[in-house]
């Protein structure tokens, strides 16, 4: 027998994780959809591939699961609001952001954030009660700064450990 939701979510508290915004356009409407996820990872090198999982719950869950491309936004450690907006469910956090527009795909990307990255949906895997939605990457910008983690339901920085 599997453990419980609660036993589960403190396994997820344990976690450190970079922080990342998921960036889609509506189909039919244009308009911009996204989410914060600390399930952003790469997933191969040849192909390029990344992944992050999405709730089917999720207010942009259906626009995400049928674009067919999307940005990914790496946050850094100063775009800490940024991350608590797109967390929650809402349009208003799209008003109150200031996006790029990827030069390949033309997905929405946070402004100033660590990496940007252009994907073309590649496969999505239905999974409990997630998608994994996999990404051909396309297109990357990176900028030097320290990354936003998230651990224990808050965000934080990076600290090397001493030398021991």
């Amino acid at each position: 027998m599997p453990i419980s939701g609660d036993d589960y979510r403190k396994i997820g508290r344990t976690l450190a994780g970079a922080v990342s915004v998921v960036t889609a356009r509506e189909r039919g409407t244009d308009a911009i959809v996204g989410l914060t996820v600390s399930t952003f990872v790469t997933l191969s090198f040849d192909p390029p591939l990344v992944m992050f999982a999405i709730q089917h719950d999720a207010n942009s869950y259906p626009a995400v699961v049928s674009c067919r491309h999307f940005g990914v936004s790496v946050l850094g450690a100063g775009q800490a609001e940024v991350a608590a907006r797109f967390a929650v469910k809402g349009q208003e956090k799209v008003s109150a952001t200031r996006f790029e527009t990827g030069a390949v795909l033309s997905v929405p990307l946070i402004a100033d954030s660590l990496a940007q990255i252009e994907c073309a949906t590649s496969q999505i895997f239905i999974s409990g009660d997630h998608a994994i939605v996999v990404g051909l990457v396309e297109a990357a910008h990176t900028r030097e700064g320290e990354p936003l983690l998230y651990f224990g339901r808050r965000y934080g920085t990076f600290a090397p450990a001493a030398p021991g």
